[in-house]
């Protein structure tokens, strides 16, 4: 016996500032969590591709992004925002793994995928926004995500906060099955028994 493991990358293409009330340095802040408290097991951040090169907007000064392994949370690069309409292209991608127990079979749970938008104290340079890396949550937004769609995704998912903090995060999710337990293994071939069943013999036309 072993466990179900599914997979929940985020790919994180471009911070689009419409029109925030500060200027200064921000960061975005992803976790996950089952919406069901019964459900115990934690999302992990697994792994983080910088598929593009990011444009921070920060005169070639680069920070870098971090995982917090007190809540399992992936923290992208600080980026300067100085102006409205201004683009920021993070072009990166964190995945997340999220198991199972050994005998569970599909997840009956949602689950949320939450994003932060957090500020750093307004600051003149990078140096001190380094020394202060503790930034505050000023606006949350969250999708959820049903059980349905943990066997499989892969949607466009843009992120807005409110009208505080009036920005548009271009995001995508992708969901995949990274292992099947051996009750979700049964549980996928009955389904697919069944469908035949159902549907009869499948024909070939030539």
């Amino acid at each position: 016996m072993f466990e179900t493991v599914q997979e929940i990358a985020v790919y994180i293409h471009r911070f689009h500032n419409l029109d925030l009330f500060q200027q200064g340095w921000y960061q975005i802040k992803i976790s996950m969590r089952w919406e069901d408290s019964e459900y115990t097991s934690l999302a992990t951040p697994a792994r983080v591709v910088q598929y593009e090169a990011p444009d921070l907007g920060g005169e070639n000064v680069y920070g870098i992004w971090r995982i917090d392994d007190t809540d399992n949370s992936f923290l992208t690069q600080p980026f300067r925002i100085k102006y409205a309409r201004q683009d920021i292209r993070l072009s990166i991608m964190i995945s997340f793994t999220l198991p199972l127990g050994e005998n569970e079979g599909p997840s009956t749970s949602a689950v949320i995928l939450k994003f932060e938008l957090m500020q750093a104290p307004i600051t003149d340079t990078m140096v001190e926004l380094l020394a202060y890396p503790d930034a505050v949550s000023v606006a949350v937004h969250e999708f959820r995500i049903p059980p349905k769609a943990l066997l499989g995704l892969h949607s466009y998912c843009p992120v807005h906060f409110d009208a505080f903090h009036s920005v548009l995060v271009d995001v995508s999710v992708h969901i995949s099955l990274l292992k099947a337990g051996s009750f979700l293994k049964w549980f996928l071939r009955s389904r697919c028994l069944l469908a035949k069943l159902v549907m009869g013999p499948t024909k070939h036309w030539v």
